[in-house]
Parts: C-alpha cells; sequence; structure tokens
C-alpha cells in the first residue's frame, strides 16, 4: 500500500522545495510541479482550457510516479489547486475535477502556510492575496474532510523538520 502525501498551497510557500526534500528524506519520488512545466512551454498566456489539460497532467503524472514509489510518495501540487485557480478566475469548475479531488484524496496533505517572502518569477501572480487564497486551500480541505498539516516555519529546514513530523506520524500509524 502506497501512502500519498500532496504539498498544496498558494505559490511561493517553498512547496516544491519542501517535496523534493522529502522525497530525498523518505528515499523515494515525488511527482513535480506539472503547471510550471506545462506553462513554461506555452507562447500565450494560459485559458481556461489549459488549466484543465495541467489537472489531467497531474492525474497522470501521479499515476506514473505512483509505480516507483517506496511506500510513500509525494505530490507538488494536486486538483485542489486547480479548483481554487479556475475559481479565482472565475473559471468553471468541471464535475469531473470535484469527483476526482475526492476520488484522488491524499492520506496527508501538508498545507504550506504563507510566512515566506513571496519571490516574484514569470510564473507567479499573487503577491497581495496570498492570505485569502491560504485560507481558500484551508477550507477546501476541511470541506472535503482531509487529513491536513499546516507547515510553517521562515527557512527551509524548519519546514522540512515540521513536515517530516508530520509524516513519521501518518507512516507510524500504517501497516505496510
Amino acid at each position: 500500500m502506497i501512502s500519498r502525501i500532496t504539498i498544496t498551497g498558494t505559490e511561493s510557500t517553498g512547496k516544491s522545495t519542501l517535496a523534493e526534500k522529502l522525497a530525498g528524506h523518505y528515499k523515494t519520488v515525488f511527482v513535480p510541479d506539472y503547471s510550471r512545466d506545462y506553462i513554461s512551454l506555452l507562447e500565450r498566456r494560459y485559458n481556461h482550457t489549459d488549466v484543465l489539460h495541467i489537472a489531467k497532467g497531474i492525474i497522470e503524472e501521479e499515476n506514473k510516479m505512483a509505480h516507483y514509489a517506496h511506500h510513500i510518495f509525494f505530490s507538488d501540487n494536486d486538483l485542489i489547486n486547480i479548483k481554487i485557480w479556475l475559481r479565482h478566475y472565475k473559471w468553471a469548475v468541471p464535475g469531473w475535477l470535484e469527483d476526482q479531488i475526492l476520488k484522488r484524496k491524499s492520506d496527508l496533505y501538508l498545507l504550506c502556510d504563507v510566512d515566506l517572502p513571496w519571490i516574484a518569477d514569470e510564473q507567479r501572480q499573487n503577491p497581495n492575496d496570498r492570505a485569502e487564497l491560504f485560507n481558500q486551500f484551508k477550507n477546501e480541505l476541511v470541506g472535503i474532510h482531509a487529513n491536513f498539516e499546516i507547515v510553517s516555519g521562515t527557512n527551509p529546514k524548519l519546514r522540512l523538520n515540521g513536515a517530516v513530523g508530520f509524516v513519521d506520524h501518518l507512516l507510524s500509524s500504517k501497516v505496510y
């Protein structure tokens, strides 16, 4: 049985760094942020259809990487992120996405707090509404009765140590 742990939250909160460090710590695999690679290949601004393609890409990548996992794998980003992204831009959230969020619910979500400074890059767009978006993530997780923990800390080592504690707690309750 493979445990899936999803690193989630708004942009520029250390999700990618945390996913990679956790995978290294537990000697397993992680699914990189599919949206970042997808958007970097576009020669135009992304649209509603692109975001839905990203959702399908996340599903495909998670399914593929689960085969390489050693008891556990980490996913950098998730379908809840896609849902919030769609709503943020007032785009329709399809029923199949809602269904997949419930069907593919992770064993643990690590919700990254917004206590790290926002770092600009060509894909990031929301420096001023991070707290509001964080609350949307939290509300979505509560709404699906997800097992989640908030990962805080103003440096990557503190965040990693906190996340390892949450993952170890999850793993101690599992039988393999």
